[in-house]
């Protein structure tokens, strides 16, 4: 058998065996790779604040701790904030559920359609035919299983942030002779997907902020929540930012009763958003990542198949560090360059 034939049904079958086992081992791996890509925030937060005035005065152990409880505190805050925002969702749905009525009876008149069912007949009908209790306990689990990958994620971070010092020590004594290579990788990799997710971080806090700023001015319910959960979701590329503007529109529409009122919050927040993916992150975060438009595309849909929704989140991430490792490989080097933007790996 030709030696090139041979290797690519060597490199296939490696590949699906990789696959498979990315696939069975989820709810091991995943909180690992949500802890590994939360220390490169983490460690760019800890070298931050250790330019602050006064603070050269304290060992690195001290600036990961305090960054570290910065961290906790604020995904507990969100945590609880998202739980009230949710409740308060709730009991608001009998107000929602009769503004979209109104809609609906207004829409019913005007294109003539006075045959059609009330919005409470369908909602009734719904409640009938599905079994709300299987569905509750279903939310529940998923809820309960998302926490639990947080938490792990959280713990695994700690863990891992507390060793970062002792990293570069390790793999010296570790791979000798082949150590200068691996840190070379690790380094490529922690300069490339540190300013991926530090400039991304930043790029969504203001992303939120000032979407926060437009539903508290036009009175949208649960605004902070609603902006978080943008800010969040435009990690995901392409589709993230338009999946996070849906939901406060249509909490618009279900609030004020009003299509120009959800028609308006629409045109703001896609405003914001175009502004952002248009100037703000090719300007900021530029080639950073070094990944083709279709290769961000097909990761995405890859990783979001594989992982769900934190698939989605973490697509471009991994697919860069995939490339980052293809091109420390003679062999693999050529699928890199044709992985990247412009060739240059």
């Amino acid at each position: 058998m030709d030696t090139r034939i041979s290797t690519l049904f060597y490199a296939t079958g490696f590949a699906i065996m990789v696959v498979w086992l990315l696939y069975i081992g989820q709810e091991i791996l995943l909180p690992i790779v949500l802890g590994v890509l939360t220390v490169y925030i983490l460690a760019t937060a800890s070298t931050a604040i250790a330019r602050w005035p006064m603070m050269d005065r304290f060992p690195g152990i001290v600036h990961r701790l305090m960054v570290l409880l910065i961290f906790v505190v604020v995904v507990v805050l969100i945590a609880l904030m998202i739980s009230n925002n949710i409740e308060y969702i709730l009991s608001q749905l009998p107000v929602y559920q009769a503004n979209l009525q109104t809609i609906a009876d207004g829409l019913a008149v005007r294109f003539g359609l006075d045959t059609m069912p009330s919005l409470e007949k369908v909602v009734s009908t719904w409640r009938e035919e599905l079994d709300i209790q299987s569905v509750a306990l279903r939310a529940v689990g998923s809820i309960s299983s998302v926490g639990s990958v947080l938490f792990m994620a959280m713990l695994y971070a700690g863990f891992l942030f507390s060793e970062v010092g002792s990293f570069r020590e390790k793999t010296l004594k570790a791979l000798h002779k082949d150590a200068d290579q691996a840190l070379g990788v690790v380094a490529e990799v922690n300069q490339r997907i540190g300013v991926y997710l530090t400039v991304k971080t930043f790029i969504n806090i203001i992303l939120a902020t000032v979407s926060f700023a437009i539903m508290w001015l036009m009175d949208i319910d649960s605004a902070l929540f609603w902006a978080i959960m943008i800010g969040l979701l435009n990690y995901i590329p392409y589709v993230g930012s338009a999946i996070g503007v849906a939901f406060p529109v249509m909490l618009a529409l279900a609030q004020f009763g009003s299509l120009s009122w959800a028609v308006l919050a629409f045109i703001l927040l896609m405003a914001v958003q175009m502004f952002v993916g248009n100037y703000l992150e090719p300007k900021m975060i530029g080639k950073s990542v070094n990944l083709s438009s279709f290769v961000v595309l097909v990761a995405l849909v890859f990783w979001t198949t594989l992982w769900g929704l934190p698939g989605a989140i973490l697509s471009v991430p991994l697919t860069s560090v995939l490339v980052i490792i293809l091109a420390a490989s003679e062999g693999a080097r050529p699928l890199a360059i044709m992985l990247s933007t412009d060739g240059e790996v």
